[in-house]
């Protein structure tokens, strides 16, 4: 249902109505109506994304299941979840955030702890989860971010905001990460990691039995920390060979670590860390993540994965 204090147009409701309870057909309401189809056809979609409509689909039939058991046999995956590929950028977004909606709610069923890292991908999928709420698990979850945040005004979603609204779809609690992405340098980094409060974040991070995140790839165009990194470090992490990076930890194509002055500064969890945590969810699709998300399944640091079509497609083909 639409959140509290939000005004809904009437006609929005109304034309819901006549297709969903008269099942009449866009055209007929549109001629009993006066309006275009295209208008009905709108208005409908507007109705489903407030929530004046809920839609509830009873089973558990997936789709691309053949394409989903092959990727998940190729890289010895726990489960994969697959949405269709569209080529208006805003329609893949929004499927892979349902898609990967489902992807979560199924992973946190048996979760207790988890460790949320940085993703604008997450983000969407957790605001698509707050329009259509779950039930939430029968046993308390605690959310804690991988990594520290950052202030100034917000462009990306911060590492800070995901627990907390995580805590708002699936209950439980979220715990603070009381310290910055990253320090102007490797000494202060290391400082900050000391104290009590973050020392014990870090430790709590490491020892969730589930972490969710995303992975970037190297796109300095579009990637959310271009700002915070030197001329000299992009130089670096490129001349090092990186493909990808998680929560500001880079890697290579076979999942080692890229040293650089960049990593030094961050914190967070270690990619080795984030390794050992025994369930880990990644949401990522899009040819230029291919490499990275490659790298990704190959080098086992992810056991589960939301994707779309084209990319579970490119990635098998890829021998």
């Amino acid at each position: 249902m639409p959140e509290d204090g939000e005004r809904v147009d009437p006609a929005v409701v109304v034309i819901a109505r006549m297709h969903y309870e008269h099942r009449m057909t866009h055209q007929e309401i549109a001629d009993q109506l006066g309006l275009t189809r295209v208008k009905v056809t709108r208005t409908l979609a507007q109705a489903r994304e407030l929530g004046v409509v809920e839609i509830t689909i009873r089973g558990d039939a997936e789709p691309f299941a053949e394409l989903a058991v092959d990727l998940g046999a190729r890289f010895g995956l726990d489960g994969v979840w697959i949405s269709p590929s569209f080529a208006r950028p805003d329609r893949a977004a929004e499927s892979l955030a349902v898609t990967g909606g489902a992807a979560l709610t199924r992973v946190l069923a048996d979760a207790s702890l988890v460790a949320v890292g940085l993703s604008s991908v997450l983000a969407a999928v957790v605001h698509h989860l707050t329009r259509t709420p779950v039930t939430p698990p029968e046993r308390p979850i605690s959310f804690v971010p991988m990594a520290g945040g950052w202030g100034g005004w917000l462009q990306w979603p911060n590492p800070a905001e995901l627990p907390a609204r995580l805590t708002a779809v699936f209950g439980g609690r979220a715990l603070a990460f009381p310290a910055p992405l990253l320090a102007t340098d490797a000494e202060l980094a290391g400082r900050i990691a000391a104290m009590p409060e973050v020392r014990e974040a870090l430790a709590t991070a490491a020892a969730a039995d589930t972490a969710v995140f995303g992975v970037g790839g190297l796109n300095w165009a579009t990637y959310a920390l271009r700002s915070s990194m030197t001329d000299a470090e992009r130089v670096a992490v490129t001349a090092r060979h990186a493909v990808g990076d998680t929560s500001a930890r880079f890697f290579d194509a076979v999942g080692e670590p890229v040293d650089s002055t960049m990593d030094r500064r961050v914190i967070g969890l270690t990619l080795a860390q984030m390794r050992a945590i025994p369930r880990r969810l990644v949401v990522a699709s899009g040819p230029h993540k291919l490499v990275a998300l490659r790298a990704t399944l190959a080098t086992g640091l992810a056991t589960h994965l939301c994707t779309d079509h084209d990319t579970a497609v490119a990635l098998l083909a890829d021998r």
